[in-house]
């Protein structure tokens, strides 16, 4: 097959991609490797999607997180590890959770605490802060939510 042949496939197989959801110029990197394409042609194929706006790491990031935390409750560590692992560059993962907010993070925990706790008869400070980490909540916060509830009487401290 000729060069611009190979170069329209790719596109075809992005914007096949694209219909579905948004993605991170990593994520359609891989795709178009899976399905056998030249290097030369998936950069080509890239960058002119890049140029006409279909793929945008840094607006991908930040309706991610505004996205993920309207369905889940999260912490910023657990964002960031999702937006790396889409392969999305270091600075721009912490603009976009730059407009996180801590005091946001600590009412998301405790409510998410809270829910945990009335479907667990028997829960633990320990089990509770191991729940809360590894939603990416940080320890401070973890700390502070499991502290309150055990001084409400929520947790068994043993």
């Amino acid at each position: 097959m000729s060069y611009e042949k190979d170069i329209q496939m790719a596109k075809e197989k992005c914007f096949n991609l694209l219909t579905y959801r948004p993605r991170t110029e990593y994520e359609l990197k891989c795709r178009l490797k899976q399905a056998g394409f030249d290097t030369a042609v998936i950069e080509n194929t890239i960058s002119t999607l890049q140029r006409t706006g279909l793929i945008n790491d840094g607006l991908f990031a930040r309706e991610w997180v505004r996205w993920r935390l309207s369905v889940k409750p999260v912490g910023r560590e657990y964002l960031r590890s999702e937006l790396r692992q889409k392969g999305i560059d270091s600075a721009i993962v912490e603009a976009s959770l730059h407009d996180y907010d801590t005091g946001d993070e600590f009412e998301k925990a405790l409510a998410l605490a809270r829910k945990r706790a009335g479907r667990c008869s028997k829960l633990t400070w320990r089990r509770l802060a191991g729940y809360l980490g590894r939603r990416g909540f940080s320890h401070d916060v973890v700390t502070k939510v499991c502290n309150m509830l055990a001084g409400n009487g929520v947790l068994d401290i043993s």
